[in-house]
């Protein structure tokens, strides 16, 4: 879909929700059954995901693991969200890349050392986005696509954020980058 049109969508969207709140609540359900010593099978409206762990961590390897399904929702949301933002704004992206690292104590985890916790402690999102318009403007729809985030809502606020840009030209310059705030 074009820019333009994505523009059109948001604005008849919004335009619904103010006429109507009600329009802009939704809720989502995912069925997870066990189908395996470790595997999971995962059922979302029409889509079927198998979820497994490797089989270093005991599992079959039917699938990819759960922390690497979060990872990957995290990243696509932000570039779906971005160029979303993008199209709202007017701001025109050519090409977007993400790449989500997160760090975590296994021994959180496993319950085996005091003070440590569970689950991600640092997530590092590295963004490169191309495109002709000023880094100035490419910095607004990053900023306002992340301040508007569900799913960077939905990770808890003790987890360290570092977020870089790298705005690149439509032309061969040099891309700039900077930090973005979290």
């Amino acid at each position: 879909m074009s820019a333009a049109r994505l523009k059109d969508l948001f604005d008849r969207q919004r335009r619904a929700m103010l006429r109507r709140p009600s329009f802009g609540r939704a809720s989502g359900q995912a069925r997870v059954r066990m189908i395996g010593e470790l595997a999971c099978s995962v059922e979302q409206g029409d889509s079927r995901t198998v979820v497994d762990l490797p089989v270093s961590e005991g599992g079959a390897a039917g699938g990819p693991p759960p922390d690497q399904m979060v990872r990957a929702g995290l990243g696509a949301s932000l570039a779906i969200g971005y160029r979303l933002w993008g199209a709202r704004l007017g701001v025109d992206i050519d090409a977007i890349e993400i790449d989500v690292v997160c760090e975590s104590d296994t021994r959180g985890e496993l319950g085996i050392a005091e003070g440590v916790p569970a689950g991600w402690q640092r997530i590092l999102i590295d963004v490169r986005i191309r495109s002709a318009a000023s880094e100035a403007e490419v910095r607004q729809v990053v900023e306002t696509a992340d301040r508007l985030s569900p799913m960077l809502a939905n990770l808890s606020s003790e987890i360290a954020r570092v977020h870089r840009l790298t705005v690149g030209a439509r032309a061969a310059s040099a891309p700039t980058e900077h930090d973005v705030p979290s």
